[in-house]
């Protein structure tokens, strides 16, 4: 996906257990080398060697989102789109505060300052739970609901997961005692707590244990944050018109992207006129504009605030605006001008990189020859080293995310999933990436370091080198076996040099692999694989490129996919109810021109 980690996919469930399904020993063609003197088919060492998948699609990436465990309860933060009551203190989520907590294994919907309130523990079904044996014992409290069908005449909500009650006939179920009322859903998820007020018996608790303790039960309080206004109709007007062309067939000249912005000012959405699409995801698109009034073209990124609200990601928003911005000094990182924002979206001003990602170019010509794959390689390494130096880990390094500018050099794009602050022996543990090119040390929970980049270059090597992924699977299960089980095949094709440096990066163990703490083979730079590389000469970009892109004119947007450039450009709407609940405050102060792009 271009630009905006759009297509990746968020967990709430811990880090998954490879299992190892029952795979047979894979006879190796006789066109493929058994690198290291290792055994081959049978015999004593015999090891397993995963077959190549050829690259058809594009892969998004996948990250678990911060979990909040209360008593059993995995809670995680949410945007609730409707309105939704808390399953505590039976208030709405939504105005009062914007963002709670659900609970993944029981659906459970509360405020964040009631999530740590809730009696007993979660076991997804409640019938059999610590809970209801706490209870139980404790306070002889074990009275299941009677629920039977119910219709009911006016919007109701369900008191378990605090969404609205849906159907037109007796659409869900009211329990005949004590009028509880649940989804069909939600009926086994429900506690034994017919009759029971637990926020009553919570306060009960809470005050005989602050008397016992000569103190007083802590209150909470929260605040609503004012309705921002809504000016989605004004964006569509402006996403609308679509004029830029009248300039190129006025001049008939060439136009190239623009590497600076006119002058340091704050930006507005109406300052840009939209003209294409050139990505998709989950969390908006990415759209060629032009500066009004000027030849000055630039890519767009627009998220959409209440996804990145409902799925916890604002902090990784703000870091991805950090490491743009600091990518300015970096020739080989992709370079960020001004970021603004409207009530309902995010935007990022970046650099045009109008020769397309390396997964376009992969899925035209196979693979590319060594000399091409070589070239880009090192400009990746180059700007890798940049991020690891200042202590960020990039953690989604991937075809997708490697684009070619006008001139044929590469940028890194999309930092959504960087970690920072990773020095010396600090290190992450969040179970994220793109599943074909994650380490074995992230897949097994294991806690790492800038090492986990390596191995993804490895992989992305290996893709540009031989035109398939090295591991495989029919399921992310089986991709994930193999990957901390089987060994790459490597045709007979690849120098030397190359499968030299291919199983340096692809060594399982971190600490071993070229680019970790106890590496023999010295420095990435040093490998046989980049002799022919002048890395002082391509710190300033002085070497040739082996492929120029053939843009034609300024919206020439022939590398990028026809499925999103035939799109008309215009934002996706939020709905105004959803407008009107959502909190700004977490983006205050995102709108930003970078000083180091602006031409005066």
């Amino acid at each position: 996906m271009i630009f905006t980690g759009g297509g990746a996919r968020r967990r709430t469930s811990p880090a998954p257990r490879v299992r190892v399904p029952a795979r047979p020993h894979q006879r190796l063609h006789a066109d493929y080398w058994l690198p290291g003197g290792v055994c081959g088919e049978g015999g004593e060492g015999a090891i397993r060697r995963s077959r190549g998948k050829r690259i058809t699609q594009r892969r998004g990436a996948i990250k678990h989102h911060k979990i909040h465990e209360v008593n059993g309860h995995r809670f995680v933060a949410k945007f609730f789109r409707q309105p939704t009551f808390c399953a505590f203190c039976k208030e709405f989520l939504w105005g009062f505060g914007k963002q709670g907590y659900r609970c993944s294994v029981c659906q459970t919907a509360v405020h964040k300052r009631c999530h740590n309130k809730l009696l007993g523990k979660c076991t997804g079904s409640s019938a059999h739970s610590e809970a209801t044996v706490y209870l139980r014992e404790r306070f002889k409290v074990d009275v299941p609901h009677r629920f039977r069908p119910h219709q009911f005449m006016s919007p109701t909500f369900c008191d378990h997961c605090g969404a609205m009650l849906y159907g037109f006939f007796k659409q869900e179920l009211k329990c005949e005692d004590c009028d509880v009322n649940c989804h069909r859903k939600c009926e086994k998820l429900t506690s034994n707590l017919c009759g029971v007020n637990q926020r009553l018996l919570v306060e009960a608790l809470a005050s005989r244990t602050a008397s016992r303790r000569g103190g007083e039960a802590p209150g909470t309080s929260s605040s609503a944050t004012p309705a921002s206004t809504n000016n989605t109709d004004i964006l569509e007007q402006q996403l609308e018109q679509s004029t830029a062309y009248d300039i190129f067939r006025k001049t008939g000249r060439f136009t190239p992207p623009a590497r600076t912005i006119p002058r340091f000012r704050k930006y507005t959405v109406e300052d840009f006129q939209f003209i294409k699409v050139l990505g998709k995801g989950s969390f908006g698109k990415v759209l060629l504009a032009e500066l009004r009034d000027t030849e000055y073209y630039y890519a767009v990124k627009c998220l959409k605030k209440d996804v990145v609200l409902e799925d916890d990601d604002v902090e990784c928003t703000l870091i991805e605006r950090k490491v743009l911005a600091l990518g300015t000094n970096h020739p080989y990182l992709c370079h960020l001008f001004a970021t603004f924002q409207t009530d309902s979206h995010l935007f990022f001003v970046m650099e045009y990189l109008n020769g397309g990602d390396l997964m376009f170019h992969i899925q035209q010509s196979g693979r590319f020859p060594e000399a091409r794959a070589r070239f880009y390689a090192a400009e990746i390494v180059s700007g890798l080293k940049f991020l690891h130096k200042r202590g960020i880990v990039y953690r989604d390094l991937k075809l997708d995310n490697i684009l070619l500018d006008f001139e044929g050099h590469v940028r890194i794009a999309d930092f959504g999933m960087c970690k920072l602050q990773i020095y010396l022996d600090k290190t992450a543990d969040t179970f994220c990436g793109t599943p074909d090119y994650m380490a074995p040390e992230i897949i097994k929970g294991l806690k790492y370091n800038q090492t986990v980049d390596w191995w993804s270059f490895g992989v992305l090597l290996y893709e540009m080198l031989i035109g398939q992924s090295p591991f495989s699977g029919c399921d992310e299960d089986e991709l994930f076996w193999s990957i901390c089980n089987e060994m790459p095949s490597y045709p007979r094709f690849l120098s030397h040099e190359a499968l030299t440096i291919l199983t340096r990066l692809l060594d399982k163990d971190a600490r071993t692999r070229l680019g970790g703490t106890e590496c023999m083979h010295g420095d990435i730079r040093d490998q046989d694989f980049f002799h022919a590389i002048h890395w002082d000469r391509l710190e300033r970009r002085e070497l040739e490129t082996p492929f120029r892109p053939r843009v034609r004119h300024p919206m020439d947007t022939q590398y990028f996919d026809k499925a999103f450039t035939g799109e008309r450009p215009r934002l996706t709407a939020v709905e105004p109810h959803v407008l009107r609940s959502m909190d700004q405050e977490p983006f205050r102060g995102f709108s930003y021109t970078n000083p180091n792009t602006t031409d005066r």
